[in-house]
């Protein structure tokens, strides 16, 4: 049993590595007809002390909120997984995108845009009851 829970992790993590590069490839993506807000700079892989320590998968660079990041899952119950275990403030701008074997350049895109706006605008909120 302990060799199929093994293989199962593998593959697994292996799944993991093929779609955050996928997500990487989106962001560098050029012809896509998804453009990227006028506020994204890039997109990269996070440190690798950010991403097992901190729960992010890459950084977001943007002209006026600042690095945003994401946790890249591959299904909804590793997302659920994520939530439940990094709670709190610290974890409150890390969005979480499921990224399926089937997701498209484009549809990546439009998932990424729809959480990093989400991201965006509670940076700006948490920037305006501090201040």
């Amino acid at each position: 049993m302990n060799g199929v829970i093994h293989a199962l992790r593998d593959v697994n993590l292996e799944r993991g590595r093929r779609n955050e590069q996928r997500f990487l490839d989106a962001m560098k993506a050029t012809h896509s007809p998804v453009k990227m807000p006028k506020w994204f700079i890039r997109g990269y892989h996070a440190s690798k002390k950010e991403d097992r320590f901190e729960g992010k998968d890459a950084v977001i660079e943007t002209t006026d909120a600042g690095k945003l990041f994401i946790q890249i899952k591959s299904s909804q119950a590793g997302a659920q997984r994520f939530k439940e275990k990094k709670k709190g403030k610290r974890y409150s701008f890390i969005g979480v995108i499921i990224i399926r074997d089937d997701d498209t350049i484009e549809s990546i895109r439009l998932k990424t845009r729809k959480i990093l706006s989400k991201l965006r605008q509670d940076v700006f909120a948490e920037r305006s009851n501090m201040g």
